[in-house]
C-alpha cells in the first residue's frame, strides 16, 4: 500500500537525495489510528460515577433503578429549564410590543405573572415526581 520513495513532489529538506523519513511509520499511525492498538488504550479507562442514591454491592437492579433515576432528574430539570426559556422568551416579546406601541403594560404584566404561575406548577410537578421516582 505504501512504498518508501519520495513522491514527484517530496524533496528533501537539505537538498541532498537522502530520503525522507520512511513511510513505515506513516503505517505504524494508520494501525494505531484505526484501533489495532486498542487492546492497550483500554487499559486505563475511567471508573462510572457512583449514582446519587449510593451503591448497593452485589444489588445490580437497585443499582441501575438509581441509575435511572438520576437520569429521571435530569430530564425533569431538562424540562424546567425549557420552561424557563419558553416563559422568558414569551415575556421578552410581550414587552417588545409594548415597546412597539402593540400592547400596553397590564399585557406585559400579565403574560409575566402567567408565566411565573407557570414555572411554579412546573417545578412542583417535578418535585412531587421525584417523590414517587
Amino acid at each position: 500500500m505504501f512504498d518508501d520513495t519520495l513522491d514527484r513532489n517530496d524533496t528533501p529538506p537539505n537538498g541532498t537525495d537522502q530520503p525522507l523519513a520512511p513511510r513505515r511509520r506513516c503505517r505504524q499511525g494508520l494501525a494505531a489510528v484505526m484501533g489495532l492498538g486498542a487492546g492497550q488504550a483500554m487499559a486505563a479507562l475511567p471508573v462510572t460515577a457512583p449514582p446519587s442514591r449510593g451503591i448497593n454491592p452485589g444489588n445490580y437492579i437497585q443499582t441501575m433503578q438509581d441509575y435511572a433515576y438520576d437520569i429521571f432528574l435530569f430530564l425533569g430539570l431538562a424540562v424546567a429549564t425549557l420552561a424557563f426559556f419558553a416563559v422568558s422568551k414569551n415575556t421578552i416579546g410581550a414587552y417588545g410590543e409594548v415597546q412597539d406601541g402593540k400592547g400596553t403594560w397590564g399585557q406585559l404584566g400579565l403574560n409575566f405573572g402567567v408565566g411565573v404561575l407557570l414555572l411554579v406548577f412546573v417545578v412542583f410537578l417535578l418535585t412531587e415526581a421525584a417523590g414517587v421516582l
